[in-house]
């Protein structure tokens, strides 16, 4: 992908993994001018066609002011068009897109384009055009074979340093399973020698009339060393989005293993000495392998196929790939046969394929997302991942804080919602005085409740507020604490909101979630509520009364369980001569001012009260009230009401 000239210096170092890495180089330009025999051009002036030239408007999230988009900054790149109206290309090229277009080679005109589908795990998308005069005299390109060795490849794209379509010439030089730097996975690459510079990225690579791969990233700081994506690859993709509507992601096992070359250790764990197998040295727990394997278990066959000690397998004739290869070519939830020797005994177990986002504690990438984060009294929350880290910088592993970092690199997801909230910063304001200098700190608790991601601690902040506590207590990691006073924050918020520039003091999906938090809690309410009525009336002895009681968390549902109580024949309404006699003789009531209080909720002066009624009247007495007086009051009208003895059991 190459970046406009004109864009913030900061975003252009900012794109990962796009074939942007390094400078042309006076070997680039020398291959990019390799003659062509005649047998290449036929097929090439073809395919020439079918390749197009992607321009994309992107803005990037900030995530360390997460409430900030940056400012929006072009690139381009290439692409080309395959089967059912489709153009493929790079990940990179379009992320947090917020306008694409694309020209055909020899046309002026740029026609809007569409997203279809994105597998950032691999680097590749899907766009279309939905206007038909694009697609007039385009031919899908077809899909080949991994090359072999040596095997010369024609690299077409739109890289810097022109505007027209640019053709380069190389050949294999190595097979290998690699790093993407988009991604961070682990997955099949080829190497080439032809130049791959900004701009190249989605271009195909060639042979003959064939695409054998998707041009994607060059080595930096190195010469003559381009990276393109196999077809085995591409095919993955479009298979997987075919079949599923969208790209389900590169799947994993969930497990961390060692080398098992040292002969002494394969002593130690009764291992044949015959080069074969890796040693399983840590599981995830939520990973479905940790049904069937466990630590100290040496995997030594993947679907039939040997695993070396070194962890590799056989690819063809003189070549090896990691083991991983064979993982990473299947999907998330295939069945994968594995081979293991453990405690000396040989079985064969079926290993379900995890995918690798829902086993990351630490989110590896968040690409078209907007970070999460909360703002309560200027303390600012945001979630830890490696996005987030990046803010320090490309050498964020050395610059940012090191518990982030040791966190991001090992220690594991324990349940499937767990999240690492973090302070991310401290936005000066009286209520949160000498705290500016503590952040980047993991949140532990919140009033003594253990937080297990956002959503949960915003929860549990808005339900102390409402509880009326007087303060809130952030417990963080590294033994720190701080303690805001409710109606400080209440009285601050505002004016941090407002000098910060922040527009709400709650991220979108947060937002969104508190409608859903609310429904589940009235459900769980109006469940409870009912339950307490019929034991209420069930209830035979006054200690079931006052146990009921204690369960209650407003006047409101005290009230509706006196009155469910008096209302014997479920009328739902009660009349007054019924209940003004246990109020006189059960809290020392008069007749008359009890008459008097229920006349001024009796509207209709019909002699009987609602449930409604009722709950106006008990709320209006007893607003100051605790809860837990309240209800032993209403444990001995209840009582009375039922006829229930002090010594009943």
């Amino acid at each position: 992908m190459e970046v406009e000239d004109h864009a913030p210096p900061s975003a252009v170092a900012g794109i990962p993994g796009s074939g942007s890495s390094r400078e042309p180089t006076g070997t680039d330009r020398k291959s990019s001018t390799v003659d062509l025999n005649s047998e290449e051009i036929s097929p090439l002036e073809t395919a020439l066609h079918s390749v197009v030239k992607v321009f994309c408007t992107s803005a990037t999230p900030n995530f360390f002011v997460p409430w900030q988009i940056q400012p929006q900054m072009r690139s381009t790149s290439s692409g080309f068009v395959i089967e059912g109206r489709r153009i493929i290309c790079n990940a990179h090229g379009i992320t947090d897109q917020v306008f694409i277009r694309v020209r055909k080679h020899g046309d002026a005109t740029k026609y809007r384009a569409k997203v279809l589908a994105t597998g950032h795990d691999c680097d590749l998308a899907l766009i279309t055009v939905d206007e038909d005069e694009f697609w007039k005299d385009l031919k899908p390109l077809t899909f080949g074979d991994i090359p072999s060795l040596q095997a010369s490849v024609i690299v077409v794209g739109y890289p810097k340093g022109g505007d027209c379509i640019s053709v380069t010439k190389g050949v294999v030089s190595r097979v290998v399973v690699n790093t993407y730097s988009h991604s961070n996975q682990v997955l099949l690459t080829v190497q080439i020698d032809a130049a791959i510079n900004s701009g190249n990225s989605g271009g195909p690579a060639l042979q003959g009339n064939t695409v054998v791969g998707v041009a994607f990233e060059g080595l930096q700081k190195s010469q003559n060393i381009g990276y393109i994506i196999p077809c085995t690859v591409v095919r993955q993709f479009i298979r997987d989005v075919d079949r599923n509507g969208k790209f389900s992601g590169i799947p994993c096992v969930g497990l961390r293993w060692q080398k098992m070359e040292n002969e002494s250790l394969r002593k130690f764990l009764n291992i044949p000495n015959d080069n074969k197998g890796i040693l399983i040295t840590a599981i995830e727990s939520l990973a479905p392998c940790a049904k069937v394997l466990k630590v100290d278990d040496v995997i030594r066959k993947i679907d039939s196929v040997d695993v070396a000690g070194d962890g590799t397998i056989f690819f063809r004739r003189g070549e090896r790939l990691s083991h991983v290869h064979l993982i990473s070519s299947r999907s998330p939830h295939d069945k994968v046969d594995f081979e293991i020797i453990r405690e000396g005994k040989t079985m064969t177990v079926p290993v379900e394929l995890a995918y690798s986002e829902n086993l990351a504690l630490v989110p590896v990438n968040l690409y078209d997302q907007l970070p999460s984060y909360y703002v309560y009294a200027g303390l600012v929350f945001t979630v830890l991942s490696r996005p987030y880290l990046r803010a320090w910088g490309s050498s964020w592993s050395k610059k940012a804080p090191s518990l982030l970092v040791e966190i991001a690199f090992y220690q594991m997801r324990e349940t499937e919602d767990e999240e690492i909230v973090v302070l991310n910063q401290v936005l000066a304001a009286p209520v949160n005085t000498s705290y500016e200098r503590v952040c980047y700190l993991p949140v532990v608790s919140v009033n003594g409740d253990k937080v297990q991601n956002l959503k949960h601690m915003v929860h549990l902040v808005e339900k102390a507020e409402k509880d009326n506590a007087p303060f809130i207590k952030f417990k963080l990691m590294r033994d720190k604490v701080l303690v805001v006073e409710s109606k400080l924050a209440k009285e601050d918020s505002p004016d941090i909101l407002k000098r910060n520039n922040i527009p709400h003091p709650k991220s979108p999906d947060l937002i969104d979630d508190e409608g859903r938090i609310r429904v589940e809690e009235e459900k769980k309410a109006k469940g409870a509520a009912a339950k307490s009525i019929g034991a209420i009336k069930n209830a035979k002895s006054i200690k079931e009364v006052a146990k009921i009681m204690s369960l209650q968390n407003s006047i409101e549902s005290i009230a509706e369980l006196i009155f469910e109580a008096m209302d014997e024949d479920g009328s739902d309404s009660i009349e007054v001569d019924e209940f003004t006699p246990i109020f006189e003789k059960e809290w020392g009531y008069s007749k008359e001012m009890i008459v008097d209080l229920f006349n001024s909720f009796d509207k209709d002066n019909s002699g009987s009260v609602s449930k409604t009624e009722f709950a106006k009247f008990l709320s209006t007495q007893f607003t100051e009230t605790p809860l837990d007086t309240m209800a032993k009051m209403a444990t001995s009208l209840v009582a009375a009401a039922k006829g229930l003895k002090k010594s009943s059991k």
